[in-house]
């Protein structure tokens, strides 16, 4: 699944309630799939009597969450000098909820992700176009992972055709019944797992 389960969370209604005053405050977020709680907390943070520092590590079975996370957090923060509200929102919900995009969105995600290759090899240009991530913590083998998954997002023109491959994995999962020697058509029965 690559969106999560959860509606959004404010984490900063729960450190209304603390009584530490510390100067920064970890978040460890566990297999969320995409940075709503982040953006949640981030976009309700002038509300709060006490702003805290906060630090939110992110911790995804599949590289490619990350990724997709990064891609989300770039495309919500690009300044409106770039991209307009309107056109960021369309964009944003296209990422986030659609495996077909239009050549338009299709076009910016090669163009971020060409940036987000040389952000992930590069840690100055890193704090320089996206200042809010942080990849110390990553090992070279993750780095390149993601790395990998930028380049594969870069390429405009996949061979890969999604449309044609749900088309044959449903026609394999459904299965073609046959009949029996009573002319009976039997009934097979196949689960779909998607």
């Amino acid at each position: 699944m690559f969106w999560g389960y959860s509606a959004s969370v404010d984490f900063q209604n729960e450190l209304d309630n603390w009584d530490n005053e510390e100067e920064a405050v970890n978040i460890l977020i566990l297999g969320a799939g995409d940075a709503r709680h982040i953006l949640e907390t981030i976009s309700k943070y002038y509300r709060h009597k006490r702003q805290v520092k906060i630090n939110f590590y992110i911790a995804e079975v599949l590289m490619e969450l990350i990724a997709r996370q990064i891609l989300l957090l770039l495309t919500a923060f690009e300044p409106s000098k770039m991209l307009g509200l309107k056109e960021k929102v369309h964009l944003w919900m296209e990422i986030y909820g659609n495996i077909l995009v239009r050549p338009n969105t299709a076009k910016y995600i090669s163009q971020k992700s060409q940036q987000l290759i040389q952000a992930v090899t590069d840690f100055d240009y890193l704090k320089y176009r996206l200042p809010m991530v942080c990849l110390d913590l990553f090992k070279y083998k993750e780095r390149d992972l993601l790395e990998v998954v930028f380049k594969f997002w870069s390429q405009e023109n996949h061979d890969y055709n999604v449309v044609q491959h749900w088309d044959s994995r449903l026609r394999k999962s459904l299965g073609v019944r046959e009949e029996n020697d009573t002319g009976v058509l039997p009934v097979r029965t196949k689960y779909l797992l998607i």
